[in-house]
């Protein structure tokens, strides 16, 4: 007979195990639906079931006297309208085409005075949007007209000289573009700079400094001439 406490082997007439000591006699008179089941030799008692260790969140470490901060989230991703609006702001705004022009009347890039001059009835039409003098002694003109070609550009350029001129300034620009500027140190559509009764040893000369489009295309074209006074 085995022992419904241990397990344990005794004989069918023991009235107490020979392992644990119950009393088997008792046991047997129980009824059957209340006897415990048999348990293997060696196996400790049933013991009940507890739901696993719940592990505890660690919370970040905040120094003593200052106040925790909540990691913020990502900022979504922008949408293509956003991305284009960013790269419409970082992006320069690109000079629209040069429209074709006629050949020039005479030989360009100028290389003589009489060459320059010959290419003014090719000039176009302009505005002057802003005259500044400094110092009495630089007169600064920007004007405004359309992109053309560079031997238009000259032709403006000259044009635009010789109507603004004034001989009590020592030093004449001549800045052109072709959209309204944004900065008074950069020019879109040419620039010319005359300065006026320069000495070149014994002889004083007027001498003339042309560049087209803002001066670092690499298409721009660089004139430098003189004329005697």
């Amino acid at each position: 007979m085995r022992c419904p406490y241990c397990g344990g082997i005794n004989a069918d007439q023991a009235d107490f195990c020979v392992k644990c000591g119950r009393d088997l006699k008792a046991r047997q008179n129980q009824s059957g639906p209340h006897q415990m089941p048999p348990q293997t030799p060696n196996q400790p008692p049933h013991s009940p079931a507890y739901p696993p260790p719940v592990k505890p969140v660690q919370q970040p470490y905040t120094a003593p006297g200052r106040s925790q901060v909540t990691p913020q989230q990502a900022p979504p991703n922008p949408t293509p309208a956003q991305q284009t609006g960013a790269a419409s702001r970082r992006t320069p705004v690109a000079p629209p085409p040069v429209p074709a022009a006629p050949e020039p009347p005479a030989p360009f890039p100028s290389q003589t005075m009489e060459q320059l001059r010959a290419l003014e009835p090719g000039a176009l039409a302009y505005t002057v949007t802003d005259t500044a003098l400094v110092a009495n002694r630089k007169k600064i003109v920007s004007i405004l007209y359309p992109r053309c070609a560079a031997w238009q550009q000259v032709a403006t350029l000259c044009k635009a000289y010789k109507e603004q001129q004034e001989d009590r300034f020592g030093t004449i620009i001549i800045q052109g573009y072709w959209q309204q500027k944004s900065d008074i140190y950069v020019f879109t559509n040419g620039q010319l700079i005359v300065d006026r009764g320069v000495l070149l040893g014994s002889q004083k000369i007027n001498r003339y400094q042309i560049e087209t489009d803002n001066g670092f295309e690499v298409y721009a074209v660089r004139i430098v001439l003189t004329e005697p006074l």
